[in-house]
Parts: structure tokens; sequence; C-alpha cells
């Protein structure tokens, strides 16, 4: 029987592991780069959303309205 001494792996193979591994590398950082800047936009309009939904939920919306009104009557 042959004795398990560990891989044999020649020069090409190897430079073909590191190509791919680093491709690999590379394209998950494209990816997370890119979902980055949606998660971003997302994030801040989930932000605002909630701002408003806590505005309202609060009674404060209300009393903005109001004030525009004055304004516009006293134009």
């Amino acid at each position: 029987m042959h004795a398990l001494t560990g891989h044999n792996l020649t020069r090409g193979r190897i430079w073909l592991i590191a190509v791919i591994a680093l491709a690999l590398i590379a394209g998950h950082g494209v990816i997370l780069y890119t979902a980055a800047k949606h998660l971003t936009l997302f994030a801040g309009l989930v932000g605002g959303i909630a701002v408003l939904i806590i505005v309202k939920h609060l009674g404060l919306l209300g009393p903005v309205f109001a004030l525009f009104r004055r304004r516009r009557r006293q134009r």
C-alpha cells in the first residue's frame, strides 16, 4: 500500500488554484461593494420612513401642517 504523505501538487496546479482563489476573492469584493452601496440607500430610505411613522404616531405632523396653513393665509 502507498503511504499518504500529502498532496502532490505541481507548480501549474498551484498557480491555477491561486488564480481561482484570487478571482473568487475579487468577485466577492465586487459583490460586497455593490451591495454596500445599495444597502446605504435602502437604510436611508427605511430610516426616513421610520422617522415619518414615529412623527405621525406621536401626533407631531398636525402642528407642522397648521404652521404651513397659517403662513399661506398671511400671504
